[in-house]
């Protein structure tokens, strides 16, 4: 992941966070197709198992989260930007 720019500068916390929420994205569909197909049987050779999708699902939501009170934030303190 690139955490700063061409000229050396920093990128915001906002801004990775972002990028982790994107990146996560992958992980979060693994882990709805193993709860659908888990649903439909289990099976020994699902990428995940049903709790570990959903821990993964929850991350997400803590991930999504974290991403939205850091924009808040950074909003707050500089209305400019």
């Amino acid at each position: 992941m690139i955490t700063a720019d061409e000229n050396g500068r920093l990128c915001s916390p906002t801004r990775l966070l972002e990028m982790l929420t994107a990146r996560f994205g992958a992980f979060e569909a693994i882990a709805c197709l193993s709860i659908e197909l888990d649903r439909k049987g289990p099976d020994e050779r699902l990428p995940v198992d049903a709790a570990t999708a959903d821990a993964l699902l929850e991350f997400a939501d803590d991930l999504r989260q974290a991403c939205h009170a850091a924009s808040t934030w950074a909003r707050l303190r500089d209305p400019e930007a």
